[in-house]
């Protein structure tokens, strides 16, 4: 199964909607199955995004259940919270590297400062950084 960073984007938005001591079971969510979701809480969790318990039901496999935001996952979901600020970093990443990473949404520049530096005339080195 592919890695889908819509969908952990929008599990990322809807565990930390959760109330106190709700939890988060794999179930359909938009066009994804109950399996796709499962096995993205499943890599959310092992990427320390979110924290997980494993609900072992006596009829099948044991499924990862989300129960909240780490302080990673709050600080990724911070910087994709808002569309605007997800489609600049998605197209800023599929232009410059052809793809999305876990790494490269946490070092992509804000959606504020590419429009800064569009609007400034400022250069971007090959580093990231941009210089006026």
């Amino acid at each position: 199964m592919k890695r889908d960073w819509e969908l952990i984007r929008e599990l990322l938005l809807q565990i930390e909607a959760l109330e106190t001591g709700h939890h988060f079971y794999p179930q359909s969510v938009g066009q994804h199955c109950a399996e796709a979701v499962s096995y993205h809480i499943h890599l959310m969790c092992q990427a320390n995004l979110i924290e997980c318990s494993q609900h072992h039901p006596w009829n099948g496999a044991p499924v990862a259940i989300a129960n909240g935001l780490t302080l990673t996952g709050h600080d990724l979901l911070d910087g994709i919270r808002e569309t605007s600020q997800w489609q600049a970093k998605k197209a800023f990443l599929q232009a410059r590297s052809g793809g999305i990473t876990y790494e490269g949404l946490k070092n992509a520049p804000t959606a504020d400062s590419m429009l800064y530096a569009a609007s400034s005339g400022a250069e971007e080195g090959h580093n990231g950084h941009v210089y006026n």
